[in-house]
């Protein structure tokens, strides 16, 4: 992810594309090192990662049994009988090693910023957090966990779900595309090539759309009409949109789901006197919350023995 980032700033050869020809050992050409190591460094944790998805090809676990990996690698094995066309077996190996890790990665660092943001909100608003626990105790009880089968019946926290898409989406300003042709969008010329990118930090915060835009109120979405949905932007548009947005939703309300029945969320003494914004978040290439502190308070008794945290730390 620290190179995803690093290499999304960009580098001279974007705007000279010629430089790509000369030399690595040329002053300026850092860009030709820096992809050379992060080669080998990709490269490496492809090949670690894939060789336990091979063992993991001998396990009895349905839950690895039931994953997309697993799933694949049984295929593969089907395709190909023993010692037969090993080279096109093992270019769709590599083939399959880069997938799984993209989409691994593709949610790993963006699910976790939004997991942050959620946790930040409810420090910053208790009374959220009191009106959701209430809900999903309602609902769920105190003898087992939340599952995905409770949904339909906890409005309020699927309203949270949504309001933390949109009070801090973690692709601020989206990702870059290109115009297919001449357009004019509101007085304003774009040229076929255009890089355009979408701005979906300015739609969070644009009163015509949102009442009170800094504030995090997931009863916009509950009253009638609901104000605009957050997923109709955040995960992007078109051909281009996430292929794993609903994967990331439900990562986020079932995690968000888990955490307000086992624990209550206290912030720590760093709050911020402001709610201003411009406080509360990076505003990196992934958008995450500033560093803030917290505490999880355990509300179920016996919960250490049911879930693999140490609750004393």
């Amino acid at each position: 992810m620290e190179i995803l980032e690093s290499s999304a700033l960009g580098y001279l050869v974007d705007l000279v594309p010629a430089l790509r020809y000369l030399p690595r050992w040329l002053p300026g050409m850092q860009f030709k090192r820096d992809a050379s190591r992060w080669k080998k460094e990709i490269c490496e944790l492809e090949d670690t990662v894939f060789e336990a998805v091979k063992e993991n090809t001998l396990s009895d676990d349905p839950g690895i049994r039931s994953s997309f990996m697993f799933k694949r690698m049984e295929e593969l094995r089907n395709k190909y009988e023993e010692g037969q066309d090993i080279q096109q077996q093992s270019e769709d190996e590599v083939a399959l090693a880069h997938s799984g890790l993209a989409i691994f990665m593709a949610g790993l660092d963006t699910t976790g910023a939004t997991i942050q943001t959620f946790i930040y909100a409810m420090t910053l608003f208790p009374s959220v957090q009191e009106k959701a626990r209430a809900e999903i105790d309602r609902v769920v009880g105190s003898a087992r966990f939340p599952s995905f089968k409770d949904q339909p019946d906890l409005p309020f926290l699927h309203a949270v779900v949504l309001e933390t898409l949109r009070w801090n989406p973690v692709a601020a300003f989206g990702l870059p595309h290109v115009s297919r042709e001449d357009a004019v969008y509101d007085g304003y010329f774009i040229p076929k090539g255009t890089c355009v990118f979408a701005n979906a930090w300015g739609f969070t915060r644009d009163s015509e759309y949102y009442t009170n835009p800094s504030m995090f109120d997931p009863e916009r979405y509950l009253k009638q009409p609901p104000e605009l949905d957050p997923r109709e932007f955040v995960f992007g548009y078109g051909p281009r949109i996430c292929p794993g947005k609903d994967l990331a939703f439900q990562n986020v309300w079932i995690l968000a789901a888990s955490v307000l029945w086992a624990f209550n969320i206290v912030g720590g003494e760093g709050r911020p006197a402001s709610l201003a914004d411009v406080d509360l978040f990076s505003f990196g290439s992934v958008n995450r919350p500033t560093p803030f502190e917290c505490r999880f308070v355990s509300r179920r008794e016996g919960l250490k023995d049911k879930v693999p945290l140490n609750l004393e730390e």
